[in-house]
């Protein structure tokens, strides 16, 4: 039997009201919660140094504030003439039920020059990863499957390398610019991971980082429809009975001294709400908020002088996040340049960076090419006479659908 709509229907009627009535809710706690945040406004080094000591102890993600609270800047001019590289990643991952163990990825580049002297360039590099070292990691004793967070953190390096080299070909100096990422620059996938697995993808990432530091090219990230709470986070401190500044104490969320007096905790209202909720309503088109540094553990611990930083953006109906590295954020110039050059890429591009956009479609795999690519392993494993064959499981669904 096939999908039953008419039940499905019924469910999808009371799942639109139910998210009316929650989008009701989010919008009159968000306005209380920006209120409290704006009221903190001046206050920032206090609760700069609340973050600090609440890092290791809160049960949430936390922003250190860089510029005051209740930062609001109007769009800069973009210059007469730029250039702009970005890349973007897609993968064939690896199946184990497939003939060979073997993964692809495909990284999408793109060079565009704007002025009196125009130009693009559009290019993809795929990249067939079947040896020992591109399907496992070895820390001595065992060998690590990279695949899932791990395939995920390999493709993300590998947009990094070659943004990297994209950035040596093109930019030399002569227009402003700016390399951008799809995505977020924090490494999320790697966050609980074991040290051996950090190691292994944070060096080249890093090194990516370097080298456009070294060379002063603004790098940046763009992240379309951000859910992070992190700057909710901070305002949950200041709602927190329990931080203290000046005895040094920060929040203690397995003690909470709300929910011990048989209290709802204060910190409540920020329950569900992420940043972009604050901002929806106090920015104005092609306005950004403050800058903030991200608190996450691993951009504290492994990122050294590239840590993480971002703004929100009003781009038509949608607030987008820019994340930047430190030596980009800690340069206004080059604050203003990325705020410019992705706000005008956003116009060019409909709502969305006409430069992530074509680099998406040099980068993706669509299913014609899946079925392509498998047709090609194997034919090539059958004449290399390679032993290799499916599992009865894929057999049973080729069969299926035939």
């Amino acid at each position: 039997m096939g999908l039953d709509l008419a039940a499905l229907g019924r469910q999808v009627r009371q799942m639109s009201h139910t998210a009316a009535a929650d989008a009701a809710d989010t919008a009159t706690r968000a306005a209380a919660m920006r209120e409290r945040m704006l009221a903190a406004a001046g206050e920032e080094e206090h609760w700069g140094q609340a973050v600090a000591l609440s890092r290791e102890t809160a049960a949430w993600l936390l922003a250190h504030p860089v510029e005051p609270l209740g930062t609001v800047i109007d769009l800069p001019p973009p210059p007469p003439a730029y250039t702009i590289v970005a890349t973007d990643g897609s993968q064939i991952e690896l199946d184990r039920h497939g003939a060979i163990a073997c993964y692809v990825i495909n990284i999408g580049q793109v060079f565009l020059r704007y002025g009196q002297q125009p130009t693009a360039r559009l290019t993809s590099q795929p990249l067939l990863c079947y040896r020992e070292e591109d399907l496992y990691l070895h820390d001595g004793v065992r060998r690590i499957p990279i695949e899932g967070n791990y395939l995920s953190a390999r493709r993300d390096v590998d947009e990094g390398v070659a943004l990297a080299a994209l950035a040596a070909e093109h930019l030399d100096g002569s227009l402003p610019a700016v390399a951008l990422q799809d995505g977020t620059l924090v490494r999320w996938t790697l966050a609980g991971a074991e040290r051996v697995v950090q190691d292994h993808f944070m060096g080249p990432y890093l090194d990516y980082l370097e080298q456009m530091r070294v060379r002063g090219i603004a790098v940046a990230s763009y992240i379309s429809r951000p859910r992070s709470p992190e700057l909710v986070g901070t305002i949950r401190l200041m709602l927190c009975p329990d931080v203290d500044v000046a005895a040094g104490r920060g929040a203690r969320c397995e003690r909470c001294s709300d929910e011990r007096a048989g209290r709802t905790p204060s910190c409540q209202p920020c329950q569900g709400l992420v940043d972009s909720d604050l901002f929806g309503a106090r920015l104005s088109e092609g306005q950004r908020g403050p800058l903030l540094l991200s608190m996450s553990r691993i951009n504290i611990e492994r990122y050294g002088p590239h840590q993480i930083h971002f703004f929100y953006l009003r781009v038509g109906r949608e607030l987008c996040r820019i994340e930047l590295p430190q030596w980009v954020a800690q340069r206004p110039e080059q604050v203003n340049l990325v705020h410019s050059l992705v706000y005008d890429q956003c116009a060019r591009g409909g709502g969305y960076p006409v430069a992530l956009e074509r680099a998406h479609e040099q980068a993706i795999v669509r299913s014609a090419d899946r079925r392509a690519f498998q047709r090609l392993l194997e034919s090539s494993l059958y004449r290399a006479e390679a032993p290799g064959g499916v599992s009865a499981k894929r057999e049973s669904k080729e069969f299926s659908r035939g």
